[in-house]
């Protein structure tokens, strides 16, 4: 039987790492900010990529077209700060030309508890915005200069379902599932991308894995045509000191189920991207010891 637990942030991975992560009833653990390589090292510890995804921003507007909103980082921190109040605003107008953007206060939501979510989405907005990123920066607890927050994605959806003018962000496959409205976000080759499978495969492709330390590497704001710029992905954190290698090899027998069908399907069907056949070759040569493939 394997036993688990997934931390919020890289300070609690770090505590756990010392304390409960070393108990004898876990396995691994699973984190969507990867632990710093020194931390996985003082712990006796391995870091791998088990699964990708992206991060919607959602919102409840009318009349909308097929294609969806078009937002920037630049907006939407200006948005989470204040500075843009409503969605007819010049400056989202601008992204927007034909869409008759609504005269509607911008009801803006968050999350209030410690989450993964939080900390790519801030990190996004710190990398478009020097203010965001010089009053608040990227965490999984922000102080929140302005809205709403809501414990838990599903609250979260629930509360921009309810709410006209809502905008939020929320795990991919959780607001598919919802039925929100998801808006396309410009990446830094200016193209406008929604999340789905290809924009997270495209963030991840342009990734040197060989060139990383425990794969210690974030997926947003990459470079790319194609890149979503709001993924991410989730780390297993594998105790190996003070483990039999039997116990710890379990674990990569697990994720090699995981990896392959149907494990990759079910993954997928959930609104997860699996990790590319070329990474998953790269995790193996890691559990196995081996240097890294040249990307």
């Amino acid at each position: 039987m394997f036993r688990c637990r997934r931390p919020i942030s890289p300070g609690t991975a770090r505590n756990n790492s010392r304390s409960s992560w070393a108990a004898p009833e876990l396995d691994f653990a699973a984190t969507d900010v990867p632990v710093p390589p020194a931390d996985l090292a003082r712990n006796g510890q391995k870091q791998f990529p088990i699964v990708m995804g992206g991060i919607a921003v959602v919102t409840n507007l009318e009349g909308l077209p097929e294609g969806g909103l078009r937002l920037s980082g630049p907006i939407l921190a200006d948005i989470y700060l204040g500075a843009i109040k409503t969605w007819s605003d010049p400056a989202i107008q601008a992204l927007n030309p034909g869409i008759a953007l609504p005269d509607l206060a911008i009801s803006v939501f968050h999350r209030q508890d410690g989450s993964g979510s939080t900390h790519v989405f801030t990190e996004f907005l710190s990398s478009g915005s020097e203010a965001w990123k010089t009053r608040f920066g990227a965490d999984t607890l922000i102080a929140w200069p302005l809205g709403t927050g809501a414990e838990g994605t599903q609250a979260l959806i629930r509360a921009v379902a309810a709410t006209k003018g809502a905008i939020a962000y929320a795990e991919y496959g959780q607001a598919l599932r919802a039925g929100l409205p998801v808006a396309a976000v410009a990446n830094r080759s200016g193209n406008f991308v929604r999340p789905g499978p290809e924009g997270v495969q495209a963030a991840a492709a342009s990734v040197a894995w060989g060139e990383t330390s425990d794969f210690f590497a974030s997926l947003t704001d990459r470079e790319g045509e194609a890149a979503y710029p709001i993924s991410t992905a989730v780390f297993a954190v594998v105790q190996v000191s003070g483990r039999s290698e039997h116990r710890y090899r379990r674990v990569h027998d697990l994720f090699r189920l995981a990896f392959a069908e149907p494990g990759a399907g079910d993954a997928a069907a959930l609104g997860y991207v699996p990790l590319p056949k070329a990474l998953v070759e790269q995790v193996e040569r890691y559990w196995a010891g081996q240097p890294p493939l040249a990307n």
